[in-house]
């Protein structure tokens, strides 16, 4: 996918959308495309392009509720020319490096909106 492509990408679901934009934005590069906000300045959900691709992020709240985003297992990849940059940059940022169980498995991180991401390098021609 390229980000002239129109499909729908991830919708990622956080708590606070500012502050996952502002990590995606400073660790991923990420481009903000739309932002559609509240009156009280939040950002309500905003499209981003991420790396050739589109993903939606969005604040989901419910009265006395805590987020589910802390449990979900779901990894997203994304492909950097120096995923090791990208790794301590996220670390920088407040993401936590989480190793797997299966050692034949790549590191993933997670983000301070409690997504999991996997960096990896470029993809090599065979």
């Amino acid at each position: 996918m390229r980000a002239q492509d129109h499909r729908p990408g991830p919708h990622l679901t956080v708590s606070d959308t500012n502050e996952a934009i502002a990590f995606y934005t400073d660790v991923f590069d990420a481009v903000a495309i739309q932002r559609e906000c509240l009156l009280d300045g939040r950002v309500l959900h905003a499209e981003l392009a991420v790396g050739g691709h589109r993903l939606t992020v969005s604040e989901w709240y419910e009265a006395g509720t805590a987020s589910a985003v802390e449990s979900r297992d779901d990894v997203l990849t994304i492909e950097r020319t120096d995923p090791e940059s990208v790794l301590r940059r996220a670390v920088a940022a407040g993401a936590r490096v989480e190793t797997p169980a299966d050692p034949s498995r790549q590191v993933t991180l997670r983000d301070p909106a409690g997504l999991c991401w996997a960096v990896v390098g470029p993809q090599r021609a065979a």
